[in-house]
């Protein structure tokens, strides 16, 4: 995923800097606190949490700048509003994630997919 950001990075760079920082840094904890989460499933609640700050702020950024197609920024806002959902949901209720977590990944792994089409497709 460190490449994704990367490119991410410099595209957003371009629009809005605070925006490009933002994402950056959320992007890049998004992949530590996953491995985190991978070695400790106590962590994955932490690790969805993380995932749904990157999504809001990078959704965010392409539906208000269209860096990246609006509706993928609209998608990836749902996203950032059902992994919340599921944080507020399991997290006080320290519920076992392990039964979720494998269903996240694949959604993430499907998102990187529309993302690698999109990127693929414009200049």
């Amino acid at each position: 995923m460190l490449p994704v950001v990367a490119v991410l990075h410099v595209r957003h760079v371009t629009v809005r800097q605070s925006g490009a920082m933002l994402g950056t840094i959320a992007g890049t904890s998004v992949v530590v606190v996953g491995i985190a989460a991978s070695a400790a499933p106590e962590l994955a609640v932490a690790a969805l949490f993380v995932r749904a700050i990157w999504w809001w702020t990078i959704g965010k950024l392409w539906w208000e700048t269209g860096v990246l197609p609006r509706w993928l920024g609209a998608v990836t806002l749902g996203l950032a509003v059902g992994e919340f959902a599921l944080v507020l949901a399991f997290g006080p209720l320290g519920l076992d994630m392990a039964v979720a977590w494998l269903p996240l990944r694949a959604l993430l792994g499907v998102w990187l997919l529309a993302l690698s089409f999109v990127l693929w497709r414009s200049r």
